[in-house]
C-alpha cells in the first residue's frame, strides 16, 4: 500500500528530526488531525520505515507510544570538503554513522580533488550496510543547488564545476550539492543549539566566514542560492584586502585567518608572546589552535587579539541583527572554541552598534559541534529531498 503524499513526507521528516515522538506530538507539529496521523503512521510502520520505540511519560491520561525512525530504511553518503581535507560518511536515516573516512586534499589540483571525491564515494559504497539512496556533497563557497554546480570554491579554486553531473554519471545515484554554512545552519536548527528557535542567523567562523539564515524551518537562499555570504559584508572600507577583492570585509577582519595574521604581525613587530615558543620560532606555522592554546596559558597577546577580532565580529553581527531581527545568532566554526575570550566583547559590540529594539530580544549562542552538525545537516537535507520516494512504498 502506497503512503506517498505530502502528509506522509511531512510525518516521516518529523519522526526523523524529533523522534522518539508520540502521535499526539506529530499532530501538534504538523497541524494534521489525529486520525490522519494514526492512519499514515500505521502505514509507515507496516512499510518498515518507522518503529515502535517505547511508552512515553503520561501527561494525565494514557501513556503514549513513541515512534522513531527505522535506521535500516536507507543510507546516504555524505562528502564534506573542508579547507585541507575531505571527510566521507555513510549515514542512516536515524543519523547513525556506519563508516567514516578522512583524506587530505592539501595541495591537490582541480582534477585530483575530483578523483579523490569519486574514490571516497567508492569506499563509502563498499562500507554501506543497507540500500544506498544518494550522495550529498558539502563544499565551501556559493553553489547553484538545483543544477548541482560549485560556482566558486575558494579553498580549491573551482569555478562552475558541475559536481552533480560528475557524481551521478559515475555512480548512478542522485547527488545533491550544498554550501557548508547552509548545511550547518540546518544542522544547528534541527539538532544543535538552535533547535528550540523559530528563526536564527548562523555564522560559521573558520578560515573564512559563511552564514545561513533560517526562518520557520526554511533556509533563506536568495534569488539564485547565494544568500548567506555574510563574510563579504564590509565593516571597514579602509580595512585589509579580502580574498574576494574588496577591502574591509568581515572575513578579512574577523575570521581565524585574520586572527592568525594579526598575531603573526604583532610578534614580528616585537610584541612578546608564548606563540613563538609554541611553534618553535616558525611563525609561518602558527594556527588558530596555537592561539587558543596560548590564550589558555594566559598569553596577553593572544587574548588581546582574540578580543580585537571579537570586536569586528560584533560589528558584523550588529548589521545582521538590524537587518533580520532574529531571535538567535549562532556562532560556530573554529572560533567558537574561544568563546570565553570573545563572548563579552561580541555582545558588547552588538549592543552598542545595533538598535535596542532588535538586540533586546536577541540571544547569542556558540556551537563547537561544527563537524557533527554539518554531517547531520547534510544528511537531513538529502533525506528531505528523498522523502517523497522513501515514503512511496506502493
Amino acid at each position: 500500500m502506497s503512503v506517498q503524499s505530502p502528509n506522509a513526507e511531512q510525518i516521516f521528516n518529523i519522526i526523523r528530526r524529533h523522534g522518539p515522538v508520540s502521535r499526539a506530538d506529530i499532530a501538534r507539529f504538523t497541524g494534521l488531525t489525529p486520525p490522519t496521523v494514526t492512519n499514515i503512521t500505521n502505514k509507515l510502520l507496516d512499510a518498515g520505515l518507522v518503529n515502535d520505540y517505547m511508552m512515553g511519560a503520561s501527561s494525565g491520561g494514557r501513556r503514549p507510544l513513541l515512534l522513531k525512525i527505522n535506521p535500516a530504511a536507507g543510507q546516504v553518503i555524505i562528502i564534506h570538503i573542508r579547507s585541507f581535507k575531505m571527510i566521507g560518511y555513510v549515514v542512516d536515516t536515524a543519523f547513525g554513522v556506519h563508516f567514516e573516512l578522512t583524506v587530505s586534499i592539501k595541495g591537490l589540483s582541480y582534477e585530483a580533488v575530483i578523483q579523490q571525491i569519486l574514490a571516497v564515494i567508492d569506499q563509502c559504497r563498499q562500507a554501506a550496510t543497507t540500500t544506498l539512496m544518494a550522495v550529498g556533497v558539502v563544499i565551501r563557497g556559493p553553489v547553484r543547488t538545483q543544477e548541482g554546480i560549485s560556482v566558486f570554491a575558494p579553498n580549491i579554486g573551482w569555478k562552475n564545476v558541475p559536481l552533480k553531473y560528475i557524481i551521478e554519471e559515475k555512480n548512478r545515484l542522485p547527488a545533491f550539492i550544498e554550501n557548508d554554512s547552509h548545511v550547518l545552519a540546518y544542522g544547528e536548527y534541527y539538532f544543535g543549539v538552535a533547535k528550540d528557535a523559530n528563526n536564527m542567523v548562523l555564522l560559521k567562523v573558520g578560515h573564512g566566514i559563511g552564514g545561513g539564515i533560517m526562518f520557520n524551518g526554511s533556509l533563506y537562499r536568495g534569488i539564485n542560492g547565494s544568500a548567506g555570504e555574510v563574510g563579504h559584508t564590509v565593516i571597514d572600507v579602509s580595512g585589509p584586502l579580502c580574498s574576494c577583492g574588496n577591502s574591509g570585509c568581515m572575513e578579512a577582519m574577523a575570521s581565524e585567518t585574520a586572527l592568525v595574521d594579526l598575531v603573526i604581525n604583532a610578534v614580528r613587530s616585537g610584541q612578546t608572546s608564548l606563540i613563538s615558543g609554541i611553534v618553535n620560532g616558525d611563525l609561518d606555522a602558527v594556527t588558530a589552535e596555537d592561539i587558543y592554546h596560548a590564550a589558555d596559558l594566559g598569553d596577553h597577546l593572544a587574548i588581546n587579539m582574540l578580543s580585537r577580532v571579537a570586536g569586528y565580529l560584533g560589528i558584523g553581527i550588529a548589521n545582521l541583527v538590524n537587518v533580520f531581527n532574529p531571535e538567535l545568532v549562532v556562532i560556530g566554526g573554529g572560533l567558537a572554541k574561544a568563546q570565553q575570550y570573545i563572548e563579552r566583547t561580541v555582545w558588547d559590540m552588538v549592543a552598542l552598534r545595533s538598535f535596542e529594539s532588535c538586540s533586546s530580544v536577541l540571544e547569542i549562542k556558540y556551537s563547537t559541534q561544527t563537524s557533527e552538525n554539518t554531517m547531520k545537516g547534510a544528511a537531513d537535507m538529502v533525506f528531505s529531498e528523498l522523502a517523497g520516494n522513501i515514503t512511496d512504498v506502493g
